[in-house]
């Protein structure tokens, strides 16, 4: 199957490229910097403007739509102006540019990658820009799936190395988390690809629901730093939006741990962890 990838050369895209050629399919990726892997096919094109798009998606069979735009996971941190407005141009003005070349070039797949619990976050306006983005492909007459994950162990690494250089260290109290190796939620993708579903698919979490203390007591510990950790107190309301959005008890579970993709990315031995009774 001759499939056009968005978001190819990023953290997830990368990973989906990979499982793709892995699997036998011919890949062509629609990126502003084409990249010189010989085998794959680069198409230059940007979606925040729709250039390119249209011929990248003419001769395909089927869409994996992995690229995004959040500012947050870029910097690998929120800031004050996360929490007013978010980039609506590859999300959703790439996406309709998108959806509708896949539509005049009769694709016959167009996997949508999307996050697990975004109508609990839609006070943040990325995800309702998200949000906005899937109605656009359930409203599309190209057959569709959407895939959901929660979020990535690679991007809370980013955002942990961030938090603990200026102690002390406040971590929500009574939240939980599901976040998932992006590598596993990759598999699951080209997966997705080809078994013949198409609709809503079930989400993809971690195997784990940790509190963001735990999570910060882990990473600490496979970095090998000392930290002390305060619990901040979460309003009861937040405090149970933030964990439906970032859990799915009923969703496909990864199997790679937090601690293990600890041990994996920085090469070091996770110490015992004490956990509070």
């Amino acid at each position: 199957m001759k499939v056009l990838v968005t978001g190819g050369t990023g953290h997830l895209g990368r990973a989906v490229v990979a499982g793709l050629t892995a699997s036998g399919h011919r890949v062509r990726v629609l990126a502003r910097q084409p990249g010189k892997d010989p085998g794959i096919e680069w198409r230059q094109g940007d979606l925040a403007t729709g250039e390119g798009v249209a011929p990248a998606a003419s001769g395909t069979e089927a869409i994996v739509h992995a690229a995004t735009h959040s500012p947050a996971a870029q910097r690998g941190g929120l800031r004050p102006l996360d929490f007013v407005r978010s980039p609506t141009d590859v999300d959703i003005d790439g996406t309709k540019a998108l959806l509708a070349a896949a539509q005049d070039a009769a694709v016959e797949h167009f996997v949508h990658v999307s996050i697990v619990g975004l109508p609990h976050m839609a006070r943040l306006p990325y995800s309702r820009v998200k949000l906005s983005a899937e109605e656009l492909v359930q409203a599309s007459a190209v057959p569709w799936s959407i895939v959901r994950a929660t979020g990535f162990y690679w991007l809370l690494d980013r955002m942990l190395a961030r938090i603990v250089k200026r102690p002390p260290v406040f971590m929500p109290a009574k939240v939980h988390m599901q976040p998932v190796d992006s590598d596993e939620f990759a598999a699951f993708i080209v997966e997705s690809l080809s078994d013949g579903r198409r609709g809503e698919r079930e989400d993809f979490a971690g195997p784990a629901q940790l509190t963001p203390h735990e999570l910060a007591e882990e990473y600490l510990a496979a970095r090998g730093l000392h930290r002390r950790i305060w619990s901040a107190p979460v309003p009861q309301r937040l405090q149970a939006a933030l964990t439906a959005g970032n859990t799915s008890p009923h969703g496909r579970l990864g199997a790679t741990t937090w601690a293990e993709w600890l041990r994996r990315t920085h090469g070091l031995p996770t110490a015992p962890i004490r956990r509070a009774a």
